[in-house]
């Protein structure tokens, strides 16, 4: 079970334009989702909550510490309990309607109709990312005001500028240390454009006269920017994410091979579409529905970088 699944073609009264209509709200809908992909969907079969077990003492000594100790010659062995904890998701219900005129039909009149589709496509899509951006938000472990220092390393000794308001190197290096010393590896940064602008303008990855080509992303010691990838992150740059505010991310990668996702998108129903024909209005309503609710249940997962500038 997908958020996306084939739907076999309902005969009605609006049976002749449902599969033409269906197929393009797909085709322009899924695309734009960036941030959705950070969350591996878990359909709910049976009943209306999902409930995720995760350990408890993630973020303390107690979960991080695992060594065991040395136990002497008919000495008792220890028991281990590791206490859990429970994270419950309820999925909601997000629909629009959008009405073609049978005029509209009658007079091939696509532009119209096309861009009504269109519109329908960007709301659906826009609102499951910012859905997802706004748990991302609310369940970031760690929020710090990012200080705008830069480090270069020139020649000889170490020189370093600071521009209030904009996420420098060391505030993407400092999110990274965070997320290691969880034992997670981080793997994705989402910013805002305006601050992206920011980020790409900083010598290390605007001057490949300073710095020449580097290996930073096959693991050697330098930076550079692809525009898809920003010292070993991948990028995604998307006006979902609020102006600033940026997400550095771990989706649940780790060196212990532990299962331990960010989160959950929770699918009770997929997109569905459905074509009713309105006599009163001699009309065509296209109906789109889903119902959904991302959850995060990693929040050390995320470091949420405030106080970029705003405009």
């Amino acid at each position: 079970m997908a958020l996306v699944e084939n739907f076999t073609t309902i005969v009605d009264t609006g049976a002749g334009l449902y599969p033409n209509l269906y197929n393009r709200i797909i085709e322009l809908t899924m695309p734009a989702l960036l941030l959705k992909q950070l969350l591996p969907e878990f359909p709910l079969i049976q009943g209306r909550t999902a409930t995720f077990t995760r350990e408890q003492g993630i973020g303390t000594s107690l979960g991080r510490a695992a060594a065991i100790t040395q136990v002497g010659e008919g000495g008792e062995v220890l028991v281990d309990f590791t206490p859990f904890q429970y994270i419950t998701s309820t999925p909601y219900k997000v629909a629009l309607r959008e009405r073609i005129t049978r005029e509209l039909i009658e007079d091939f009149y696509l532009p119209v109709i096309d861009q009504q589709l269109r519109r329908l496509a960007r709301r659906m899509a826009y609102t499951i990312d910012k859905d997802v951006q706004t748990v991302l938000s609310a369940g970031a472990g760690n929020s710090v005001s990012a200080t705008g220092v830069t480090y270069s390393y020139l020649g000889v000794g170490t020189n370093s500028f600071s521009l209030p308001g904009t996420i420098g190197v060391n505030d993407v290096t400092q999110a990274k240390s965070i997320i290691e010393n969880y034992g997670l590896i981080a793997d994705t940064l989402c910013i805002n454009p305006l601050n992206a602008n920011d980020l790409q303008r900083l010598p290390q990855f605007a001057s490949q006269e300073i710095y020449g080509q580097s290996n930073y992303a096959n693991g050697g010691i330098g930076y550079e920017y692809k525009g898809g990838q920003i010292m070993g992150l991948n990028l995604l740059v998307t006006p979902v994410v609020p102006v600033g505010e940026a997400y550095t991310i771990s989706t649940g990668k780790n060196m212990s091979a532990s299962l331990a996702p960010l989160g959950f998108f929770v699918i009770k129903r997929p997109l569905t579409v459905d074509v009713d024909f309105k006599k009163e209005y001699d009309s065509f309503d296209i109906v789109s529905t889903t119902r959904y609710s991302p959850v995060v249940t990693y929040g050390e997962a995320i470091y949420k970088s405030l106080g970029l500038r705003t405009s």
